[in-house]
């Protein structure tokens, strides 16, 4: 390299060395340069992110803190509810189509139960179900998840009480478990040991079944005679069970209209025998017995001597009074009206608290009824009518339970369901209707039920002037699928023929599908009645 060369370049560093210094001095100086801006700005960006992890780790640890304690309150509340739920009274289970429980059921339950395990066994099992009464719930939940009607109508059809042999009654209430798709899945049952408050409302009910008893006193002193006297009649006939089990039906009924509640169990329990032996109307009698004698204060009704309450004399006296009185030809004028006077009554003494008995009735299966009597004050022969007025709780249990509809179903009609009971004098007879203006008798369902049963057959049935609506009266046929200790049994219709038939009456019925139904009964009035009209 040449000497030139060689200062030239000496010359060029010196220059850079020149402007270097420059520049250090500018930036020790704080020039605003480019490259000043740009290591400031770095440094901020350091101190804010600095302060960012600063931040993040404080976040961190208080989320940290928090989730400790979140999983502490959570164990704590879960713990609390879990124990609450052991303790209560009350317990929870869930169960499947069949009623078998699921694992989801509470400690209580095992309490509740006296039951050592309870998962795995049926519902039925559990609550000491007999066969009919486990058939009707096993029926009714069936309904439920068939899910066809709305889920609260499904539910309310459900039994909820349950009395145990060991004299408590639980309370199962159920409601609807539905999956994801809207199905329903499973059902939860809510179980509660309801003893002491039926036994308060028990005795609530008591007061005022007494109360209602004092207001129609002597019509419940006809029911008496007339009770007693069906008693004695179907002990001494127990083999014909038709004929008891009408007996016992209308004793339950007419209990019902009184609010007799324990009767009307009793008569209920002993229904479901397979057959009704004399013990079982023993048993019905002692527990009349023992209602009179334990209320006896209040009512002052001596069982032993309920005969003697509608007259001076006996009843079966004064039947053989005017026995004697009929074959003097009638007697004299003075006589006959004499004896008609005695054995006359307005027929509201006879019929006894009905209308209280519809309207509860009405009220358990959730209608609404506008029920009326027209003719109350009818004066009646009370030998004659007596056991036909006091059958009439079959024909209205008939109306409100089968004929009238659901609230829901009446349209176009009116909400309430109308039902009316008439009685009139109509010169040689006693006239008595119940009508109401329901669904109607459904005459193929009827038809289809006496073939299945064996009672006619297709080709019988066919040359019925009627077309089988006269089957309603036969013993044992209903067209209900769950018997109850409202109605199913078939009996109730039977019995009503039978007081009109035994009266020499008889009995028209008229129906239409969607309009009503009406029942027409003429009993004709005794000689000594048709005498002391003249």
């Amino acid at each position: 390299m040449s000497a030139d060369e060689l200062h030239r370049r000496a010359v060029a560093a010196e220059k850079t060395v020149e402007v270097l210094k420059r520049k250090v001095v500018e930036l020790y100086n704080g020039d605003t340069s480019s490259m000043h801006r740009q290591v400031e700005a770095a440094k901020r960006r350091e101190a804010e992110n600095k302060k960012k992890r600063e931040l993040a780790e404080v976040r961190a640890k208080e989320l940290a803190r928090y989730s400790e304690t979140l999983e502490a309150e959570v164990a704590r509340r879960t713990e609390a509810i879990k124990t609450i739920l052991d303790n209560v009274t009350f317990g929870f289970l869930v169960v499947n189509r069949e009623l078998v429980v699921q694992p989801e059921t509470t400690r209580s339950c095992v309490a509740l139960f006296d039951e050592r395990e309870i998962e795995g066994r049926p519902l039925t099992e559990l609550l000491k179900l007999g066969p009919r009464a486990a058939e009707h719930l096993l029926l009714s939940s069936d309904q439920v998840f068939e899910d066809l009607l709305p889920e609260e109508v499904s539910l309310a059809q459900m039994p909820q009480k349950f009395p145990l042999p060991d004299g408590r009654i639980l309370r199962a209430e159920g409601s609807v478990i539905r999956d994801k798709d809207g199905a329903v899945s499973a059902m939860l049952f809510t179980i509660s040991d309801i003893s002491a408050l039926e036994e308060a409302t028990r005795e609530s009910n008591n007061n005022r079944t007494l109360v209602g008893i004092l207001r129609q006193k002597e019509s419940f002193q006809a029911f008496l005679v007339e009770t007693q006297q069906h008693l004695r009649s179907a002990r001494d006939a127990v083999d014909d069970q038709p004929l008891v089990r009408r007996v016992v039906h209308t004793v339950k009924g007419n209990g019902a209209s009184y609010g007799l509640v324990e009767l009307v169990e009793l008569t209920h329990a002993i229904e479901e025998k397979p057959a009704i032996e004399a013990a079982d109307i023993d048993d019905i009698s002692d527990a009349l017995r023992l209602f009179l004698a334990r209320n006896r204060g209040v009512l002052e009704i001596d069982y032993e001597k309920i005969g003697d309450h509608g007259y001076q004399v006996s009843a079966d006296q004064m039947s053989q009074f005017r026995g004697i009185v009929a074959k003097m030809g009638g007697g004299s004028p003075e006589l006959r009206h004499w004896t008609a006077r005695v054995l006359a009554k307005p027929a509201a003494h006879l019929l006894g608290p009905i209308e209280d008995f519809t309207s509860r009735l009405a009220e358990r299966l959730g209608k609404e009824v506008d029920f009326a009597i027209d003719g109350g004050d009818t004066i009646v022969d009370v030998e004659a009518m007596r056991p036909v007025l006091m059958s009439l709780s079959h024909l209205i249990r008939n109306a409100v339970d089968h004929g009238v509809e659901p609230p829901h179903a009446r349209a176009p009609k009116p909400h309430a369901g109308r039902v009316r009971l008439r009685v009139r004098d109509d010169a040689n007879s006693y006239v008595v209707e119940v009508e109401d203006d329901g669904a109607g008798v459904d005459l193929p369902r009827v038809a289809a039920r006496a073939i299945e049963r064996g009672f006619a057959t297709r080709e019988v049935i066919d040359s019925m002037p009627d077309r089988g609506l006269s089957l309603i009266f036969v013993d044992g046929l209903s067209t209900a699928e769950i018997t109850t200790n409202i109605s199913g049994r078939g009996i109730g219709m039977s019995a009503v023929k039978s007081a009109v038939d035994a009266a020499d009456g008889k009995m028209e019925i008229r129906t239409q599908r969607g309009l009503g139904t009406t029942f027409t009964m003429s009993i004709p009035k005794p000689d000594i009645a048709l005498g002391g009209a003249e």
